[in-house]
């Protein structure tokens, strides 16, 4: 019988048994075990499966991507296969939800579920949760933090009782220090309570913070990257060794507050003598040890020395002169690449390593000239950056890539190829390519944040053009970013260029189409047009755009870099500044496949509307709130048709859940459907709608 293992860390020693746990996927598949799946955008540094708890909580419908999830994990049980999901939740209502959510969709006749909690002590594990937040927690959440500190026992005893006392497998961690530190006999006696043979060791501390005793050295391992910027590729177990030992002489103060953890030891040892006899242990076993004494007597560090305070020179000094050069090397060419997004404390950290103009500030655009070139950087002064978001796209890549350095211009192009993370061989291909041409800057993400791509890639632009170009597409005119910029150059009161484009359908089925068809643009072919002519509808196709970009100085507040579709935003706020550009010949190609985000708009409006109905109506709604209602009567239109799908589905499936979060979610929009539809009705008598 295959078997649900739900693992649960409450543990300082977290950190470590989740990277060992991933180092040893293939030993616990050799063994039959398979870990659940991830969700990449909202895993942590060492990645686990919270979403799970914290979802079932919520209550109220599924979110989509997590009943796929849900699927997943019943496939692999359905197959044999044991699944592990892992999670370090301390909140008893999320046990239960997820203690009723399994009960409701898995079928215990079929699967057995089996939690295993590693519990150390409460007062190391609520100091841990502080040093894992990089700012401040309100009073009221660090007090319900220590309540849940405080309550562990009873949330071992619903696992007991809803699972069998026998099913439940309880690990007791004695850490004495909330710092995470290497643990064999505790990584084995884990693996033993999954039914697995001793796992191999992790070689280096994994990159977390939490491993760091110091303010300055949680600090120091958050300034790695750049933005979750990954490359150029270092070692980050050199870096986290590194950093470990340099720390050793910098001493540590607590974070939590005193108060806070002295009523956790005052209120919360009733609690603690249940765990030890639930984990089989002595009395005073899990007690804050006395060579600890600091953490049960001294008050935490200020608020604004931990969070505002500069880095201590000498420190910082100090930990970059130990760094090797496998490491010291690719983090200055990191610092180098990405200078204009440095925090504070990676401009210390890159003052210490010596990198050209890092160190500073960031200043006005234009002093992105060759006496403060980055490393690699093109000379002259780089006048347009082409932009490409990339994700998957292994197939598709070097031709994207290719086609920009084929491009022929009397000025530098840099190319800013930002990868959200893929899972297949685009980072190496991007790196690689890289490696050859120095006009190529990567931004490798070490993870899939939903949004990163969007403010990642626009933050690093600061050059007085911009052009789009989707890894999977590509430029087909050598001359292309030329002659667009000439137009431009001519034209100062143009705030963009674009021209058609050539759509091909990978895998045949539809013949390559000219878009947007000439015949088909507002008002005739003509060499200027206006944001009342792109408010009406999109006609501009993302590879074909070069901007006289008006984000040099960086994105301002109000930029929303969460909308989808996302272009014809970005085109609007170009528009705004000025007429609209356009050249008549074809000089790029844009693939439609089964890959792309809006591959089902080709398929099924229905179908597209149900996964990106929301996110369109949202669109509409910013673009109208900044335009202040002036367009309201056009994208009141082109909200209809999503409603109208939203209600179609409910003709058709009898779900109105869709169309009832619209109405919520946008009721200036629903209330305009609802209107027109009535119009059609009095037109139309003889028409019938559901709802």
């Amino acid at each position: 019988m295959a078997r649900l293992l739900l693992y649960t860390d409450l543990s300082p020693s977290r950190p470590w048994l989740f990277a060992t746990v991933h180092a040893n996927r293939a030993l616990l598949a050799d063994h039959g075990i398979d870990l659940g799946p991830f969700r990449p955008w909202t895993c942590e540094l060492i990645p686990s499966h919270t979403r799970f708890w914290n979802v079932a909580q919520g209550g109220g419908v599924t979110p989509p991507d997590l009943i796929h999830a849900l699927k997943a994990v019943q496939d692999q049980l359905d197959a044999g296969r044991d699944a592990l999901l892992m999670s370090c939740v301390l909140h008893r209502p999320a046990h239960q939800a997820l203690t009723g959510w399994l009960q409701e969709h898995l079928d215990r006749g079929r699967h057995e579920v089996r939690p295993v909690f590693v519990v150390g002590r409460p007062v190391c594990v609520l100091e841990q949760r502080y040093r894992e937040m990089n700012s401040l927690i309100r009073e009221e959440v660090g007090q319900q933090l220590a309540n849940r500190c405080g309550a562990v026992s009873l949330l071992l005893e619903d696992a007991r009782r809803e699972w069998g006392e026998a099913n439940v497998a309880l690990l007791a961690d004695l850490s004495e220090s909330p710092a995470a530190a290497p643990c064999r006999d505790l990584a084995q006696r884990l693996f033993a309570a999954l039914g697995c043979p001793p796992p191999r060791l992790p070689e280096h501390l994994p990159r977390h913070p939490l491993f760091l005793d110091s303010r300055e050295g949680r600090r120091l391992s958050r300034a790695l990257e750049v933005r979750e910027n990954a490359w150029p590729e270092l070692d980050a177990g050199l870096f986290m060794d590194c950093l470990k030992a340099t720390e050793r002489e910098w001493g540590t103060d607590p974070v939590s507050p005193l108060a806070l953890r002295q009523k956790l030891i005052r209120e919360g040892a009733a609690d603690l003598r249940a765990l030890e006899d639930l984990l089989h242990l002595s009395a005073g076993d899990l007690n804050c040890p006395d060579r600890m004494d600091w953490l049960a007597s001294r008050a935490e560090a200020a608020p604004e020395f931990l969070y505002s305070q500069p880095l201590s020179g000498e420190r910082v000094a100090a930990f970059a002169a130990a760094l090797p050069p496998a490491v010291r090397e690719p983090l200055r060419q990191r610092y180098a690449n990405d200078a204009l997004l440095l925090t504070p404390d990676q401009r210390a950290l890159a003052a210490a390593l010596d990198v050209p103009e890092a160190a500073a500030p960031p200043v006005s655009p234009e002093a992105d000239t060759a006496g403060s070139a980055a490393i690699g950087e093109p000379v002259p002064p780089v006048e347009l950056t082409v932009l490409t978001m990339t994700y998957n796209h292994e197939k598709y890549i070097a031709e994207c890539m290719d086609s920009v350095l084929a491009q022929r211009t009397e000025f530098p192009v840099r190319h800013i190829v930002l990868d959200h993370h893929s899972t297949d061989e685009t980072p190496a291909i991007v790196a690689a390519y890289a490696e050859r041409h120095p006009s190529i800057r990567p931004v490798i993400l070490s993870q899939h944040r939903l949004y990163e791509n969007v403010m990642g890639l626009f933050l690093r632009c600061r050059t007085k053009y911009a052009s789009l170009c989707d890894g999977d597409d590509y430029f087909t005119d050598p001359l292309k970013l030329q002659r667009q910029v000439d137009f431009l150059e001519r034209r100062p009161h143009c705030g963009l260029c674009f021209h058609p484009v050539s759509v091909v359908h990978e895998g045949g089925g539809r013949p390559p189409h000219v878009y947007p068809p000439l015949a088909l643009l507002p008002r005739g072919v003509r060499e200027e047009y206006y944001l009342a002519d792109l408010v009406q509808e999109n006609m501009i196709q993302t590879n074909s755009v070069v901007y006289r970009w008006r984000f040099t100085d960086g994105l301002p507040q109000w930029f929303r870099p969460d909308l989808n579709p996302s272009d014809w935003y970005w085109h609007l706020l170009h528009a705004e500044k000025g007429k609209i550009g356009f050249l008549p010949e074809v000089m790029s190609v844009y693939r439609r496949h089964r890959q792309a985000v809006f591959y089902t708009a080709t398929v099924s409006a229905l179908e597209h509307r149900r996964k990106h109905g929301m996110a369109e109506l949202l669109m509409y709604r910013v673009v109208n709130e900044h335009f202040q209602n002036r367009y309201f009567q056009r994208l009141g239109a082109m909200a209809n048709t999503v409603f109208l799908n939203f209600l179609k589905l409910y003709e058709e499936e009898g779900n109105r859940t869709l169309l009832d979060q619209a109405e919520r979610n946008f009721p200036e929009f629903a209330r305009h459907f609802w209107h027109t539809l009535e119009i059609i009705r009095k037109r139309d008598p003889d028409r019938t709608f559901s709802g």
